[in-house]
């Protein structure tokens, strides 16, 4: 491989960079063990918003193409900006709507081909890219110009550019139009190395794009975060409940939005916080995700002021959390979870926290039947409140059990990503 005076260039990609915590779990991992096996590596980071990926990794950062936070064009930098693209910020930002709209219209081929241009070039000299963890895989989120057309672009600039391009522990699906399977499946073949974060992930790369390799199955990144579990614990004479409500169907922000699935889901949610406060027990209300989940805290809280729930002093903990650190603080504070968010679950397992989840995605249920938690895996469309409070209590009168169980099974998870990172940054 390239290097210059021995330094190697690394770029990691991935759709991070808007708040979302597990997404930042993932990549925060990644750069530990790059540091630790690579001292000297020049990182870059290729993000969703790369003045957040700067300020939150401490990296030098560009965008990940048309679906970032200002496309392809690199936010402060107006010395490197083209005339075409300067044009196009005065369409985008101007009053009248009409002429927004229309400059979306007339500049997104010209944008589009000026930021790849730019982007090869910067790519050319690299030693190693990486497509660091996430679901990415899938075109929920905004169809096939946005996951599967960007993941193909850059495996296509790194074959380009003879740069092995390596596709970490991804999930997979959905992918519900045939352009993004074809994309995935296109860059997929050009990658130098593929695993997935689970069996079902690779089955879906199987059956659904018809992509049959001998590629591994290692876990989900974030099972090999280092992490600081010192923050002090309050005393309690119950178990310290975590409490991570997420934004389900919230028509503010979910794809799918549905204000009456939303209410419904906090409405339930509301019910079991006033029960968990009946009982006495203490709740650390979490977020997964820094911006949108406070929504949800905040719309929850503001349910149970109007139900006329009071709280003894002390009994709520609700901190501001805008980074994964502050997450961690607050998690570890708990006995145990109910969590809806992936890696709220996720986490929680990795500081060996026992865990009732709710459940959104077929990968939350996976990894809770792959700790051997699968009974405390409910379906947040269809949950009641009754058999979470059961479940609950169950989980409660076994915390020492399940925290055991959960704890050796993410020591069997280090050590399959510990053999992963070895493996791939064994030539460098």
């Amino acid at each position: 491989m390239s290097s210059v005076n021995g330094t190697k260039k690394i770029g990691i990609m991935g759709p991070f960079g808007f708040g979302n915590l597990g997404d930042a779990a993932i990549q925060e991992a990644m750069l530990q063990h790059v540091r630790e096996y690579i001292p000297n590596a020049q990182i870059y980071g290729f993000s969703l918003n790369p003045e957040d990926t700067k300020e939150r990794h401490g990296l030098p950062s560009y965008p990940i193409g048309r679906m970032a936070k200002d496309g392809w064009r690199v936010s402060g930098d107006e010395t490197n900006t083209t005339f075409v693209e300067r044009l196009m910020v005065q369409f985008r930002t101007h009053n009248n709507p009409i002429i927004r709209k229309l400059g979306r219209v007339i500049f997104a081929l010209p944008a589009e081909l000026i930021g790849l241009s730019r982007a090869s070039r910067f790519l050319k000299g690299f030693d190693m890219f990486i497509v660091s963890g996430g679901g990415q895989l899938d075109d929920y989120w905004g169809g096939p110009f946005h996951h599967p057309y960007t993941l193909l672009v850059w495996s296509l600039m790194a074959r380009r550019h003879k740069v092995p391009f390596y596709i970490v522990s991804v999930g997979a699906g959905p992918l519900n139009a045939r352009l993004s399977r074809l994309f995935d499946k296109w860059a997929l073949s050009l990658a130098t190395y593929r695993s997935y974060r689970d069996a079902d992930s690779k089955r879906f790369v199987k059956n659904v794009l018809g992509f049959d390799r001998n590629d591994p199955v290692y876990p989900d990144l974030a099972h090999s975060l280092k992490v600081n579990t010192e923050t002090a614990k309050q005393e309690s004479d119950k178990p310290i409940v975590g409490l991570g409500p997420m934004t389900y169907f919230d028509p503010r922000i979910w794809p799918e939005s549905d204000s009456a699935i939303y209410n419904n889901y906090l409405n339930k949610m509301a019910d079991f916080t006033t029960w968990l406060i009946d009982e006495g027990y203490k709740i650390v209300f979490f977020t997964g995700e820094a911006v949108h989940d406070r929504w949800t805290v905040d719309d929850l809280r503001q349910l149970l002021d109007e139900r006329g729930v009071a709280a003894n002093e002390g009994q709520i903990i609700d901190e501001p959390i805008e980074t994964v650190e502050q997450l961690i603080a607050q998690l570890v504070k708990t006995d145990l979870v109910i969590a809806s968010r992936f890696h709220g679950v996720l986490l929680s397992l990795r500081l060996h926290k026992p865990v009732v989840a709710l459940s959104y995605h077929k990968k939350i249920n996976e990894l809770m039947n792959d700790t051997g938690q699968g009974e405390y895996c409910l379906s947040i469309a269809d949950f009641e409140v009754a058999p979470l409070k059961e479940r609950f209590t169950h989980l409660a009168a076994n915390l020492a059990e399940a925290s055991a169980q959960i704890g050796q099974r993410e020591d069997t998870y280090q050590a399959a990503l510990d053999e992963q990172y070895a493996h791939i940054f064994a030539n460098m």
